[in-house]
């Protein structure tokens, strides 16, 4: 009996137990769903992960730092806003001119002294 392009003939095809209702690729799938993954494939999924990862770590510092320069400019708007006592702006001018940062090195620290900053101009403000 020749078999059909792509299909396996009946003496090919997996044997179905009896009481089974499962199709037997279902099965196949299971099977190797159930099997440790090659080395090939734990690294592809890997691989998969990480860039996943990339993805949602891009996403938060986009949104980290649309707030923080959203906070930053509330301020800056409050200030050209209002008229205030050349006591507060010079307390403001030290708290501004107080912040150490090196933009260079990139670290998390430097990103929280200016917020810290700019909480404490908000605070000053009494926003």
């Amino acid at each position: 009996m020749a078999a059909i392009k792509g299909k396996p003939t009946p003496e090919n095809a997996a044997p179905a137990e009896p009481g089974d209702t499962a199709p037997a690729g279902k099965k196949r799938i299971a099977a190797a769903l159930a099997r440790k993954p090659s080395r090939k494939v734990a690294k592809e999924m890997l691989v998969l992960e990480l860039r996943r990862l990339r993805a949602m770590f891009t996403e938060i510092a986009e949104r980290y730092v649309a707030n923080a320069e959203g906070e930053m400019a509330a301020v800056i708007e409050a200030v050209e806003g209002k008229s205030l006592p050349v006591a507060r702006v010079k307390t403001m001018l030290e708290v501004v001119r107080a912040v150490s940062v090196k933009p260079r090195k990139g670290r998390r620290k430097d990103l929280a002294r200016i917020e810290r900053a700019t909480a404490s101009l908000r605070k000053e403000l009494g926003e």
